[in-house]
């Protein structure tokens, strides 16, 4: 059995590591117990690590059991990210492991490891794919002064806005304790300071009315019991004029939630007082929405 030799530090809870698709991109620290022997476990010439950790006390649901085997049995296991690495510490995107968890082997993922991952297998995860070909395209075209993301999750959307409007003020906003905080340590490892994360309802934003340039959701509204609710309240801390983004999966492409078609999703924007568009790139509807008074 391996013994320890270090320990995790980050903002996650057993809630919060439920949502493993978010949480994979979200960055944990090991402190090592001997801080010199960082460059023992830890060097550049590698950018990903197998990580073996004290497991999750609780079980995903049964159709998610490979996470269960990989997570829940004896010990945890994450392949790893490798953020930056200093005195003492090591910061690694993807630990699914809870703070204060105990780190028992740090292990370099090599060359012979990613020529099988390229063979490798997978059951298809429809939506991470619809994500990661629709938001790299919509996310550089948003700008303003004061920038508000509406369910930020763990807050990877929300810091490359910051990193995308340097000058401007951004904030995250999700119902979470633990995510706001988690957000707001990864924010302060990768030196992003223009943006803070805060705890707070769709249903009740912590802001003055037209305070707000520019609003997000980002695959958020559909989660919601009373989306039309959740719109004029974005709307009050629009200012005049302030655009709102969204985006949400088609109906065909995710089956919980409200199964609106695209039409619906527009006409329920301009019911609320927003002018709308919308395009239908690639199983996902994005909507462009501007405050009409």
């Amino acid at each position: 059995m391996f013994g320890e030799i270090g320990t995790v530090r980050n903002e996650a809870d057993e809630n919060s590591l439920q949502i493993l698709s978010l949480f994979r991109e979200s960055i944990s620290e090991i402190r090592l117990n001997e801080p010199e022997s960082v460059s023992a476990y830890f060097s550049p010439k590698y950018s990903h690590y197998i990580v073996v950790h004290t497991p999750l006390n609780f079980r995903f649901p049964e159709k998610r059991n490979e996470w269960n085997l990989r997570f829940c049995g004896d010990v945890g296991v994450s392949i790893v990210e490798l953020a930056t690495a200093e005195d003492g510490s090591a910061y690694v995107r993807g630990l699914m492991a809870i703070n204060g968890s105990k780190v028992y082997a740090v292990l370099p993922f090599v060359p012979i490891d990613a020529e099988k991952a390229k063979k490798a297998e997978f059951p298809e995860d429809r939506m991470g794919h619809i994500r990661a070909q629709v938001v790299p395209v919509v996310l550089p075209g948003i700008k303003g002064e004061t920038i508000l993301d509406i369910g930020s999750g763990f807050g990877t959307l929300t810091i490359e806005l910051a990193k995308n409007n340097p000058d401007s003020k951004v904030y995250g906003i999700d119902i979470h304790d633990s995510l706001a905080a988690q957000s707001q340590m990864n924010a302060e490892v990768l030196g992003v300071s223009n943006v803070q994360f805060k705890t707070g309802s769709a249903y009740a934003l912590p802001f003055e009315g037209n305070s707000v340039d520019t609003a997000t959701c980002f695959f958020m509204l559909h989660h919601l019991e009373d989306i039309k609710f959740a719109l004029f309240e974005i709307k009050r801390v629009l200012k005049k004029g302030g655009t709102l983004t969204a985006i949400e999966p088609l109906a065909h492409q995710h089956h919980h939630g409200p199964q609106l078609s695209e039409t619906a999703w527009v006409e329920l924007f301009e019911d609320v007082g927003f002018n709308a568009e919308s395009e239908t790139p690639e199983g996902a509807i994005v909507l462009k929405a501007v405050k009409r008074e």
